[in-house]
């Protein structure tokens, strides 16, 4: 399966990676609803909502601020060095990911997509325009406010009840619909309507090759590659079939 996907690899011209919480989780991220310890008393809905952060700005800035903690000094695995290795040797290779822990583009990569936001940087709840890099250093006093007009900051990731990022996801879906080849990353491909990218790549013609521990809703066929493994290990071990044929 490796020697076939790396032969279908060195041959696309047009490559795009789709990426979920498998990647971060082989890292030591901790996924969104493995929290432990006071936060079990909350739901998911509060401590990520516009309403939640509306009612008690305190609390869910706590949970942000802990969670940016807990990522504080996590690295990339060898799977992120292998992408942004073939990121840089192919001159194009769009990465679309779920996760907001922001590790693909600290791996180096360039044109990151993230469909859901990211946790490492807050704008005005308010949107008067103001934007800023976060790190736990910036959290000593919650809620953070907008220096600007005085609103409180917003985790700028995707609240529940909100749409995704409209350029982003058009701009998800148009690379899904032209490319030749999608690798499918550490994603069970359950979460819509971001899991919808895959399958579109699938109907417009396109050959995925999906890396994942265990099986996925991708549908089994020629078109579909399915490579059984740690992306950390699997990854690496491609790009070296691919460099090395």
């Amino acid at each position: 399966m490796i020697s076939r996907a790396a032969e279908l690899l060195r041959e696309s011209r047009n490559p795009v990676v789709f990426s979920g919480a498998g990647m971060s989780r082989e890292s030591g991220m901790r996924t969104f609803r493995g929290e432990e310890g006071l936060w079990k008393e909350y739901s998911p809905e509060q401590l990520s909502s516009l309403s939640g952060l509306r009612s008690d700005p305190e609390v869910v800035w706590e949970w942000y601020k802990m969670r940016l903690i807990t990522g504080d000094g996590i690295v990339p695995h060898a799977g992120y060095k292998a992408l942004t290795f073939l990121q840089k040797k192919k001159g194009t290779l769009p990465v679309i990911t779920q996760n907001v822990d922001g590790l693909h583009k600290l791996s180096g990569q360039t044109d990151v997509l993230e469909i859901h936001g990211s946790m490492r940087t807050a704008s005005c709840l308010d949107r008067c325009g103001f934007f800023t890099e976060l790190n736990p250093e910036s959290l000593q006093d919650l809620p953070p406010l907008c220096p600007d007009c005085g609103a409180i900051l917003r985790p700028d990731i995707v609240l529940f009840g909100e749409p995704l990022p409209h350029q982003v996801i058009s701009r998800s879906y148009k690379l899904a619909e032209e490319c030749d080849l999608m690798m499918v990353i550490g994603t069970s491909v359950q979460v819509w309507p971001a899991a919808g990218v895959p399958f579109a790549a699938l109907e417009n013609g396109a050959t995925v090759i999906e890396i994942n521990p265990a099986r996925t809703e991708l549908p089994q066929g020629e078109n579909v590659i399915s490579i059984r493994g740690k992306a950390g290990e699997i990854l690496p071990a491609l790009v070296d079939m691919e460099e090395n044929k």
